[in-house]
């Protein structure tokens, strides 16, 4: 048992390590502090290219239905435009598409194309 326990603890490690790197490509920050007015923001929180998704209820979104963590506006999308968030009129997929998931191959290759199973939107 001895000789097994570093390689249950390097395994440990690398499966830890490849799970922070999947969060890290989300689309929503959960780690990132409150915007400073919290709930209680007067108009729409925009850093950089981050919106403070409770402060979406100042634009009509039922504040209720949004979660407490910062959501990334795609540059070139017509939420970018909307809020003059920077890279407004850019596009990371060459205008290509609208949706990050644009050139994967889950949307290139028509993956669950009968839309029946697994992840059914992302790509526009």
């Amino acid at each position: 048992m001895a000789r097994r326990t570093p390689g249950i603890l390097l395994g440990l490690v690398m499966a830890l390590s490849i799970v922070g790197t999947t969060f890290a490509s989300s689309c929503a920050n959960v780690s990132r502090a409150p915007a400073p007015c919290g709930f209680t923001c007067t108009s729409v929180v925009v850093v950089g290219n981050w919106v403070w998704l409770p402060s979406l209820a100042n634009v009509g979104f039922p504040a209720n239905e949004l979660p407490p963590f910062w959501g990334f506006i795609p540059p070139g999308t017509p939420d970018s435009q909307r809020l003059s968030a920077p890279g407004a009129h850019g596009n990371y997929t060459d205008m290509f598409t609208l949706s990050l998931l644009g050139h994967s191959a889950y949307c290139l290759k028509g993956v669950n194309a009968d839309r029946s199973h697994g992840v059914v939107s992302g790509c526009e």
